[in-house]
């Protein structure tokens, strides 16, 4: 079958398989043969240790590797068994064993490391990088579950900032209970990330506010207690289960969740008063439903054409001129970055709110004193979820690539194997 080529040594060259020499090449339709043999004559007893050159049998192996001029190759590997020379040892018979294949490898080390450096380096579905180099998806799977550690937080690392953010690991689920009765089910992921480097520290499944807790009382005490700060977005769940574990450390509310809800208090405006005045929903002819993004944008960012149309809509509704109003106050008070700029543009938000009668304002107003303290820690430090909202950003692509996961803990392998990949910043 395989015709030796003229020059073994330029062929192994081209080849390029460290370790091992080319006996013979073959192209084929749609493929190229190659038998290959490994350079070294001899090999050690892996239970004795014993160096033996004595050659039992040479069967052929066939193992996948990296393509070849564009071709996918079919490398057969002609293995020595060797004979163990040492009479006290129980092994009689050892097959070599080299760096590009392991004991019991079907696969050569340096495809291995293309596949993971592809799964690591792309946001690519592991199906897809399977079907590429021809293999399974339980083969790929395990390749990249080998070089995660997935242990959890290293107690070395020094984490004084800690992220803390959740998406929804998949569908919601009803599950009938023994009685009778339906409960939903919430498939949260929670990811926790260092603030200072942007490294996920893990992504934990479950309840949102147990899985946190149970996540840092399971860290040792003396780690818990470096934290110094700690962000998240508005969920009273988080926040229960930060304050219960980690008392000493400061809450930061992100700001971007701070002004999401300023402008759906400007929207729920809107709309109410679209129904009142037309009984119908906003149209296209309608100016404030038309320029509804300019009722969302920032004041001071507005150019001199948008705040005219701006005004126009605001001069023919009090009620959505107020309610801007107080969206503003919001945002001006996201921009203190001291003490006493907080207490000065809280009190001008304060007296905004009583000002009106509009239940808007007022539901808005009360969920911010509820936050107070954690917003004013977020206007003395500026410590932003960003690279907590980033992960999830990726994690969220690596389901839309393939088509969902079932399985949490490849799905957390997955998300931590492409997100400790250093990249340039």
């Amino acid at each position: 079958m395989f015709q030796p080529t003229h020059d073994a040594d330029a062929a192994s060259i081209l080849f390029n398989l460290p370790g091992y020499r080319v006996l013979a090449a073959v192209r084929s339709e749609g493929h190229r043969e190659v038998l290959v043999e490994a350079i070294a004559d001899e090999g050690a007893c892996p239970d004795c240790g014993v160096a033996s050159s004595r050659v039992q049998a040479r069967p052929v192996q066939t193992v996948k590797d990296l393509e070849c001029g564009g071709e996918p190759v079919v490398l057969r590997v002609r293995k020595r068994r060797y004979l163990c020379t040492e009479e006290l040892c129980a092994r009689r018979t050892f097959t070599e064993v080299t760096e590009q294949l392991p004991a019991r490898a079907r696969l050569t080390t340096r495809l291995a490391g293309r596949v993971i450096a592809q799964l690591r380096g792309e946001p690519r579905a592991v199906s897809a990088v399977a079907a590429e180099h021809d293999l399974s998806w339980p083969t790929v799977m395990g390749l990249l579950a080998g070089t995660v550690d997935l242990a959890g937080a290293d107690p070395r690392r020094l984490v004084r900032r800690l992220g803390v953010d959740e998406h929804r690991f998949r569908r919601v689920r009803y599950v009938r209970q023994d009685d009778g009765s339906v409960r939903r089910v919430e498939p949260w992921s929670v990811m926790l990330t260092d603030l200072d480097t942007g490294t996920i520290l893990d992504v934990v499944d479950g309840p949102r506010g147990k899985a946190v807790k149970t996540w840092l009382l399971a860290r040792p005490r003396w780690w818990r207690r470096r934290i110094e700060h700690v962000a998240i977005d508005m969920s009273n769940e988080f926040r229960a289960a930060i304050t219960q574990v980690l008392p000493r450390a400061r809450i930061s509310v992100d700001h971007w969740h701070v002004v999401r809800l300023a402008n759906e208090m400007v929207t729920t405006v809107r709309r109410r008063r679209a129904w009142e005045a037309w009984g119908r929903r906003g149209r296209a002819t309608d100016k404030p439903w038309r320029y509804r993004l300019l009722l969302l944008a920032a004041g001071d960012r507005l150019t001199t054409r948008q705040r005219q149309r701006l005004q126009e809509v605001l001069d023919a509704d009090v009620e959505l001129a107020v309610a801007w109003g107080i969206k503003e106050h919001v945002r001006q008070l996201l921009t203190a970055t001291d003490t006493d700029s907080f207490h000065r543009h809280w009190a001008a938000l304060t007296k905004a709110v009583k000002a009106t009668r509009l239940p808007e304002p007022a539901r808005l107003y009360k969920t911010l004193c509820a936050w107070r303290r954690e917003l004013l820690t977020f206007c003395r430090t500026r410590i932003t979820n960003a690279r907590t909202e980033a992960a999830n950003l990726n994690a969220k692509t690596f389901k839309r690539a393939g088509r969902g996961h079932r399985n949490h803990d490849n799905y957390r392998c997955r998300i931590m194997a492409y997100t400790s990949t250093q990249t340039a910043a």
